[in-house]
């Protein structure tokens, strides 16, 4: 029996599979025209396990929101190159050839990227987007470039018309802010608690818990993250390892209780009772015993029982004789004429 943190880590695994077929677009495939070409097939297939795990990864990480950046291409890149590259890589992604676990997702992004890159209108509000972008990026470079010269200007005490305007940006901060932890009070310090003790405490005092975060600085913050999802991962991949083993272990314990029931125990319970029972004697019915009992009578060698003479049987006659009985009253015991003395 699974144990509960891999049933929970399976049932979510199972809902994010249901959410993404859930969000995956239905749409024609009128677009996804012909079979890959041989020479296409052949490449995709020399690939090894690491480079599928690699454009996997690299799939999952760009995100869904660029197209361009899923089939690796730019909007330059011509539709039959970019039908070329959808080819290989769903040749090497797909979640029969590649065993990464997230192999299915990645597919279903590539598809996706793929079909709206095929759309004309699509493709187009994306290329004119992305256009704005570059055009923002080049200005913001230039800004920055000009607003450096004006700082070099003014360091050697030459001054150009617009480098104030320029500089009065530069010049503005954000004011500064404090962290939360900078403003937040610990519950021993919070308004109307006591700052000493003036009795004693009926109940255990409560820590602060982790007061890391007071002190941690940016980069420290990252790296416990890290840290606590390597954690997290080893404990899972621990679990598993140890269900693998509980499962391994129970095949191998049915194995030698298999081997060993083949091996001293030939034959079952069950079999053994039938085969005993068919070896006792049957009970007689009461036709038949009725039948052996008619049968039995007046062949028997001996007489059969009977009350009136078998009672009286060994018996003596007794003839009482009064002469004698009389002498006996007579006797040292018998009573006399005299008078009886007593000790």
């Amino acid at each position: 029996m699974p144990s509960a943190e891999l049933l929970a880590a399976a049932a979510k695994l199972t809902e994010a599979q249901a959410e993404l077929r859930e969000a995956e677009i239905e749409e024609d495939d009128e677009l996804f025209i012909g079979p890959p070409p041989p020479a296409l097939v052949a490449e995709a297939e020399s690939a090894n396990e690491a480079e599928r795990f690699e454009e996997v990864t690299r799939i999952m990480g760009v995100g869904s929101d660029c197209p361009y950046d899923v089939i690796g291409a730019n909007r330059n890149t011509t539709a039959d190159n970019i039908k070329k590259k959808y080819w290989k890589l769903s040749l090497m992604v797909h979640p029969d050839k590649c065993p990464h676990p997230q192999a299915h997702q990645a597919f279903i992004i590539l598809n996706k990227a793929f079909k709206e890159l095929q759309d004309p209108d699509k493709r187009k509000a994306l290329d004119e987007k992305i256009k704005l972008k570059e055009e923002q990026e080049e200005f913001k470079a230039e800004l920055r470039a000009m607003r450096e010269a004006a700082q070099w200007r003014r360091l050697q005490g030459i001054s150009m018309e617009g480098d104030d305007e320029l500089l009065a940006e530069v010049e503005v901060k954000a004011p500064p802010k404090r962290d939360e932890w900078m403003t937040t009070l610990p519950p021993e310090r919070k308004p109307g608690v006591t700052m000493q003790s003036t009795k004693f405490s009926k109940s255990t005092k409560e820590g602060r818990g982790d007061t890391s975060v007071w002190t941690d600085t940016p980069l420290e913050r990252a790296q416990k993250a890290k840290m606590h999802y390597l954690e997290a991962y080893n404990e899972a991949a621990a679990l598993a390892s140890n269900e693998e083993e509980k499962t391994k272990r129970s095949f191998l314990d049915a194995d030698l209780v298999d081997k060993y029931n083949k091996e001293k125990r030939s034959k079952s319970l069950v079999q053994k009772h039938q085969e005993e029972a068919s070896k006792r004697p049957k009970k007689k019915s009461k036709q038949q015993s009725e039948k052996e009992k008619d049968e039995w009578e007046g062949k028997h060698p001996w007489k059969p029982w009977d009350r009136e003479k078998d009672l009286t049987a060994g018996r003596q006659s007794v003839n009482l004789d009064t002469e004698n009985m009389v002498k006996g009253l007579t006797s040292r015991f018998s009573t006399g004429s005299f008078q009886r003395s007593f000790l």
